[in-house]
């Protein structure tokens, strides 16, 4: 066994080999229905031009393989990682003190492993025991990793948009911080920020985490509604119940009108979120309490809001004193640029 793809198909499969090998399958011969496969009943300039066709379609495959073999035989830049405690492995394997974490390989943890990722220039990242992450892109700007399960923190330095993680349910944009992230068996991300920023986002979805806020992402639904921390049990109930859409009308309308009831000045964070979120017929009392904390801008208008206008959105949050959403509009452009549209 090499674990090497390329030579045994033992190992990951690298992405452009599984592409070649489909591209490949589609010129295997395929005789006509009817048609005889035996060459020597074929006319003699049938034969020829049949000869000819096969050549020159063999030096085009070949071709083809022997660019894309050298291709998959550059090495591509690999992350260091740190045996803390334990025995991390990497592609199922045990690692020693030191190792490399290669692009589309895992490192996993048992309950008595830890490990530590130098994310080159861009940050570190501590795995916890019971965690699998991988490695999906080490390109410059664009370094990303996939936390499957288990708990990470990172702490990146890089200016901001440099480096995201991967969720089962959503994508985390760092924003220049130190935060936690944990997944649990089911797919659910609960990511608490305690320096700087994360911005998360699926389909469209945005939910913006500052220092001392948290947020959990769910499959099928993305990024729910962020909150500090320090908001009582039953506020984080409520925005569980609007951000699943769960029970009757009456339970949803009874959960915003407890956010509302609780929410204090710095609450202003959720609230904001909220102005999308909340069923239709809830928007307005979600626009009043806002408005009675931090007033929208001129320009601003109920109705743009309640339909989910981005610029007045935008314009509403600049004045929340929470920085601008500028940052955020940018960076997860470039962001998008360098993860090509992902």
């Amino acid at each position: 066994m090499t674990g090497d793809y390329l030579w045994d198909r033992t190992g990951w499969p690298d992405p452009e080999l599984v592409r070649l090998e489909r591209v490949m399958s589609t010129l295997q011969y395929q005789p006509a229905a009817g048609t005889r496969s035996d060459v020597g009943h074929a006319r003699p300039e049938q034969t020829r031009a049949s000869i000819l066709m096969l050549a020159g379609t063999a030096a085009a495959v070949l071709a083809l393989v022997l660019v894309s073999w050298q291709q998959a035989r550059v090495p591509r830049p690999a992350l260091g990682v740190t045996r803390l405690a334990g025995t991390p492995t990497i592609a199922s394997r045990p690692m020693g003190d030191q190792a490399q974490l290669g692009v589309g390989r895992y490192l996993e943890t048992d309950a008595a492993a830890r490990a530590s990722v130098d994310v080159a220039s861009v940050g570190r990242v501590e795995v916890s025991p019971e965690t699998r992450l991988g490695l999906l892109s080490t390109r410059p700007g664009n370094y990303r990793l996939d936390l499957a399960r288990g708990t990470v923190e990172a702490f990146i330095w890089a200016p901001p948009g440099q480096f995201s993680m991967k969720t089962p349910s959503s994508t985390a944009v760092d924003l220049g911080c130190l935060y936690t992230m944990t997944v649990d068996d089911d797919g659910v991300c609960l990511v608490r920020v305690k320096m700087g920023w994360v911005g998360f986002e699926w389909r469209g979805r945005e939910s913006f985490i500052p220092e001392g806020a948290a947020c959990v992402t769910r499959p099928r639904l993305g990024p729910g509604t962020p909150h500090y921390e320090d908001t009582s049990a039953a506020f984080r109930t409520a925005l569980e119940t609007i951000d699943l859409r769960r029970g009757s009308t009456l339970e949803r309308q009874a959960a915003v009108t407890l956010v509302l009831a609780e929410a204090r000045p710095r609450d202003v964070l959720t609230l904001w979120h909220l102005l999308t979120r909340v069923d239709p017929d809830q928007r307005d009392r979600v626009f009043d309490r806002l408005a009675g904390l931090v007033p929208p801008p001129s320009n601003v208008t109920r109705d743009g809001v309640k339909s989910g206008d981005r610029e007045m959105l935008d314009a509403w949050w600049d004045k929340l004193d929470l920085r601008t959403a500028s940052w955020w509009r940018i960076w997860k452009q470039q962001w998008r640029d360098n993860a090509g549209g992902r």
